[in-house]
C-alpha cells in the first residue's frame, strides 16, 4: 500500500511538472502564480516544481522586461532557449538537411546536402548521413545542445523501435534507423519520425495552426501524405500507419504506382508522376514551367493541371469527411512550384465538397516551407528530452 502510495505521488508528480513546462513553453513567460493558474495547481506546487527545475538548468527567473506597473516588476518563468535547442535531420529523396531548432520553432544554422549517386541501399546511405551529422555536430560542440536529435523521413514509421518499415521513395524496408546512428553516436538519442506528422508538429506547434485542437495535414510531394492531430495530439493509429492515403485506390484502371498498384492516389498527385507525364509531351518541362505554360493557356498544361487541381480536391473532402476538422493545412513541394497553385485549389476546392461540410473548416498552408520538417523533428526531440526530465 505504502509502495502504491509512492507511485501515485511520483506519476503526480511528473504529470504536474509536464504541466507547468507545457504552460510556460507555450505562453512563452509565466510568473509563478499565472503558472498556477494555468495549471489549476496550487502556488506551492508551482513553486516547488519551478524551483527544481531552475535548479537543473531547464528554466530561467528573471525581472519581467519592459513592466510599466509601479513597484518591483514581476518575475517570470522562461525556458532556457541556449540550453535546449535540438538537432534535427531531415532525409528527402534527393537531399539531407540538418538544423539545429530551439524552443520557440527558431530554425538556426540550417544545411542541405545533395545524396550521391552511389547511395542507393540504407547500408550505403546511412554511413553517409552519419558522416555528414558528425560534421555538423562538431561544427557546433560549443554549443550546449541536448542529448536528443530528431529524425526526419518518408514513409512508414515505427516510432517505438526507431524503424523506418516501408519507404516507397526510397524503396527501403524494415531499416533500423535510430539503432543505426545510436551505435555512431553513444552520447545522443535518436527519435524517428514520418515527414508529414514532423510538418503537423511544426505547424500546431509554432505555425498556421497553432493553438488549432483538430486539424489535418495532406502533404502533396514526392510521397503523399496527411497527418492528423485531435484533441492537440497526433493521432498515430495501428503501427503509426494512420494517413497513408497516397496509396489509396482511386482509378483501378489508372496508372501503376511505384508501391506497385494501380491508380494510387499518389499517381495523380507527385510532382514526379506530374512531371513524367508532362515531359511525354515537353521534354525536360519544369513544374515552374508547366504552371507558366498553363498561365499562357497551353491547352496540354490546363489540362494536366486541372486535373491536378481537381485530384488535390477530392483528396481534400475525403479527409475532410473523414475527420472533420477545424484547419486542412497544405504543404509539400508542389506548392512551392508556384504561387498560382494554391490560390487554384482555393478556388477550386468547394466544387469538390459535400455540402454539408461547407465552411465547416478552414484551409491554410504552410508557413515553413522545407524548414518544417526540420521544427517538426526538432519540437520531438525536445519532447523527448521535457519528458525525460519529468521521470
Amino acid at each position: 500500500m505504502v509502495a502504491g502510495k509512492k507511485l501515485d505521488r511520483a506519476l503526480m508528480h511528473r504529470n504536474n511538472t509536464k504541466l507547468v513546462l507545457a504552460a510556460i513553453r507555450n505562453a512563452g513567460e509565466m510568473s509563478r502564480a499565472q503558472a498556477a493558474e494555468a495549471t489549476g495547481m496550487s502556488i506551492v506546487t508551482v513553486g516547488r516544481i519551478a524551483d527544481e527545475l531552475l535548479a537543473r538548468g531547464v528554466l530561467r527567473e528573471q525581472e519581467k522586461e519592459g513592466a510599466s506597473q509601479v513597484g518591483r516588476p514581476p518575475r517570470v518563468l522562461t525556458l532556457r532557449e541556449d540550453r535546449l535547442v535540438c538537432a534535427s535531420v531531415f532525409l528527402d529523396r534527393e537531399q539531407l538537411h540538418l538544423g539545429l531548432v530551439d524552443p520557440r520553432g527558431g530554425l538556426h544554422s540550417q544545411e542541405s546536402h545533395p545524396i550521391p549517386e552511389d547511395c542507393g541501399s540504407s547500408e550505403q546511405t546511412l554511413p553517409w548521413i552519419a558522416g555528414c551529422l558528425r560534421r555538423f555536430l562538431d561544427s557546433h560542440s560549443q554549443a550546449a545542445l541536448c542529448s536528443a536529435v530528431g529524425v526526419v523521413v518518408p514513409g512508414i514509421v515505427d516510432i517505438e523501435r526507431g524503424e523506418l518499415e516501408f519507404s516507397a521513395n526510397f524503396r527501403w524496408r524494415n531499416v533500423a534507423v535510430t539503432r543505426y546512428l545510436e551505435e555512431q553516436f553513444p552520447r545522443y538519442s535518436f527519435i524517428l519520425e514520418n515527414d508529414t506528422k514532423a510538418v503537423a508538429l511544426a505547424e500546431h506547434s509554432f505555425g498556421a495552426s497553432a493553438g488549432c485542437r483538430n486539424m489535418v495535414v495532406l502533404n502533396l510531394s514526392d510521397g503523399i501524405g496527411a497527418a492528423v492531430i485531435l484533441n492537440g495530439e497526433i493521432y498515430r493509429g495501428q503501427d503509426n500507419m494512420a494517413g497513408e492515403i497516397g496509396h489509396i485506390t482511386l482509378n483501378p484502371a489508372g496508372k501503376i504506382c511505384e508501391c506497385g498498384k494501380v491508380g494510387c492516389l499518389q499517381t495523380h498527385l507527385s510532382p514526379r508522376t506530374i512531371l513524367a507525364e508532362a515531359r511525354s509531351v515537353y521534354p525536360d518541362v519544369t513544374l515552374s514551367e508547366l504552371f507558366d505554360l498553363f498561365q499562357r493557356r497551353d491547352p496540354f498544361a490546363v489540362g494536366l493541371i486541372s486535373q491536378l487541381v481537381e485530384y488535390t480536391s477530392i483528396a481534400i473532402n475525403l479527409l475532410a469527411n473523414t475527420y472533420a476538422p477545424e484547419v486542412m493545412l497544405l504543404c509539400g513541394s508542389m506548392l512551392r512550384q508556384s504561387p498560382l497553385f494554391p490560390a487554384l485549389v482555393s478556388r477550386s476546392y468547394h466544387g469538390k465538397l459535400n455540402e454539408y461540410m461547407e465552411n465547416t473548416f478552414q484551409l491554410k498552408f504552410e508557413s515553413f516551407g522545407l524548414s518544417g520538417h526540420l521544427i517538426g523533428g526538432g519540437a520531438l526531440a525536445l519532447r523527448h528530452v521535457l519528458d525525460r526530465l519529468c521521470q
